[in-house]
């Protein structure tokens, strides 16, 4: 180790293009340092090879910056040299999947003990390129470049110092820890054992630069797929079901599919976000007019609402309607609840709206609405952009609508509940 003001070097100095020349043993930093700038200035760059302790090489390098002044473009070059075994060449991924064992027979057919899984973690996170056990400040890592004007130096922490760095960083990590058990509604989704609802933010950026930062995407669904091969067997992957919206009319949804669920979500995401429908909005808080369809075996049922209705529907209709910006909705689904095909019908009957604009071109009539509050006086909510028709709309024309049946026996009070007539035991 160097004492004093001296610096020794084990190994000798070898200049590029040269043999090796004669070892220097010990020289004063000051005296040493003037004989090093001119042997480089008049041989060439100066390599010095590393060893296993480069305690040496930190020693040299400082010496240089604090009792040199070397002109710009600096023909100094370190050589550094890593060492290569079986240990430095395996990849992260590769030791956790050794360390979690999630490939094992027992692992997917679900054979052994249950005990608490364990979960990946990324070490990087929290750390600070530059920091390290003995302290070391490195101008333009762990400390600003230049302080005042001036180019600051390598220097090193005291040992106080330091130990109050580290202690502040465990802390630190033990308050991340404490967070990341503590859920927020948007994190938290519909409940807090599924990933249904569960915000994952807006899009990445495009290629191009475009941002989406007034985008939201919410997952719908995430299950676990299994496709069977032959050289892999049973191959499992994980599907995804987002949609995204901007809560102004402008709405989408995609499946991603990925081995890593991680991966699927940002697939789904950033897929979301290139099949977008425009919804029409009467007023800005609901739909235009009553919609009733039936996409393979799910049956939905959408009424219009007043404002201050709110939305009563599945929960998935609700993060979808969310997304869009309709505010007050009724919806009732019955049949299958494919999640699936639930979002593909709910996009395709508001998409296929007929807003006011496109009945009162199509009839040639005035559109009017009565609300309840205003009484029988009509209000005009749209008009007709070419010729006003003279004929009136036919009043004892059937409109080709299916009725349901459960319409009907509310409207006609013949609508009961199944538990009215229940019997209870005497106690």
């Amino acid at each position: 180790m160097p004492s004093g003001n001296a610096v020794s070097l084990q190994r000798p100095l070898f200049l590029h293009g040269q043999s090796a020349g004669p070892s220097v043993q010990s020289f004063s930093r000051r005296e040493g340092s003037q004989t090093l700038l001119s042997q480089c200035c008049a041989c060439g760059p100066l390599s010095y090879p590393g060893t296993r302790d480069n305690h040496h090489f930190i020693s040299l390098t400082r010496a240089l910056q604090t009792q040199c002044c070397i002109s710009s473009p600096s023909n100094l070059m370190g050589q550094q040299y890593r060492s290569y075994s079986f240990f430095t060449k395996l990849t992260a991924d590769e030791l956790w999947k050794g360390a979690l064992a999630e490939t094992g027979a027992g692992a997917r057919k679900g054979r052994g003990k249950r005990s608490k899984k364990k979960r990946k973690k990324d070490l990087n996170r929290g750390q600070i390129i530059g920091e390290g056990r003995h302290g070391f400040l490195w101008p333009g890592l762990n400390v600003p470049l230049m302080k005042e004007g001036a180019m600051q130096t390598i220097a090193q922490r005291s040992k106080e110092e330091q130990e109050k760095v580290e202690a502040d960083m465990i802390q630190q990590r033990e308050e991340w820890d404490r967070k990341r058990k503590m859920k927020i509604k948007r994190e938290r989704g519909w409940s807090g054992n599924t990933w249904g609802g569960v915000s994952l933010g807006p899009p990445d950026p495009g290629p191009s630069g475009e941002t989406y930062d007034d985008f939201d995407t919410r997952i719908l669904e995430v299950r676990n797929v299994f496709n069977m091969t032959a050289k892999e067997g049973r191959k499992k992957s994980v599907r995804v079901l987002v949609a995204v919206g901007n809560g102004r009319g402008a709405a989408g949804f995609a499946v991603g599919k990925a081995t890593d669920r991680m991966d699927a979500f940002r697939k789904a995401k950033n897929r979301a976000v290139h099949y977008l429908h425009y919804i029409e909005r009467y007023e800005d808080h609901t739909i235009f007019h009553d919609i009733s369809l039936r996409f393979k075996r799910t049956h939905i049922k959408m009424k219009k609402q007043p404002r201050g209705y709110g939305l009563r529907c599945h929960r998935a209709i609700i993060t979808i309607c969310r997304l869009i910006g309709i505010k007050d909705m009724y919806a009732k689904v019955s049949g299958s609840v494919n999640m699936l095909n639930l979002t593909r019908g709910l996009f395709h009957g508001l998409s296929h709206q007929e807003t006011h604009q496109q009945l009162a071109d199509k009839k040639s009539l005035h559109v009017v609405e009565f609300r309840e509050e205003c009484g029988p006086l009509p209000i005009v909510v749209a008009s007709p952009q070419g010729a006003l028709r003279k004929e009136p709309e036919l009043e004892d024309e059937v409109p080709d609508i299916k009725l349901d049946w459960e319409e009907v026996r509310a409207a006609q009070g013949m609508k009961r509940s199944v538990w009215s007539n229940l019997k209870r035991a005497a106690t």
